[in-house]
């Protein structure tokens, strides 16, 4: 699993584990979640319980977009350790399962508030929050 951040080993980490889609559309460009601070990010999020990747990612896409989802490739895993400055008492360690998928029928109204938008590859390097994320959409690219 590729690593990225600074474990400091005096710092108690949260394991946080989420399911991701990278989503790309025939202009070249990704579908991300943007937050109110304007910060990138995929679409997809927590596991919770004893969902498994793949049902958290059909949850969390459907919660998101409204639509449901086709995965096309499994691109591994990717993890990253950080203090977020939202919460400095709080270590988390976020692992990270990613796919490659695209949209298929909006089936419902998104429950989550935040904009959904699509944007480039340049627009994702500046903005998109999570380095991993970075990583496996080139990943994603490179096996395109």
């Amino acid at each position: 699993m590729k690593s990225f951040g600074q474990r400091d080993d005096t710092l108690i980490y949260a394991p946080r584990k989420g399911a991701y889609a990278i989503i790309q559309n025939t202009e070249n460009q990704f579908l991300v979640v943007e937050s109110p601070d304007k910060e990138l990010f995929l679409v997809g999020g927590g596991i919770e319980g004893e969902e498994t990747p793949i049902e958290a990612l059909h949850r969390e896409t459907l919660e998101e977009t409204g639509y449901t989802i086709q995965i096309e490739q499994n691109l591994g895993e990717a993890e990253k350790h950080f203090v977020s400055w939202r919460y400095p008492t709080l270590s988390q360690h976020n692992i990270g399962y990613f796919y490659v998928c695209s949209l298929e029928e909006k089936i419902a109204e998104p429950i989550e508030t935040e904009p959904m938008k699509w944007v480039t590859l340049d627009k994702l390097e500046s903005h998109l929050f999570h380095e991993h994320h970075l990583y496996m959409v080139k990943k994603a690219l490179q096996n395109i």
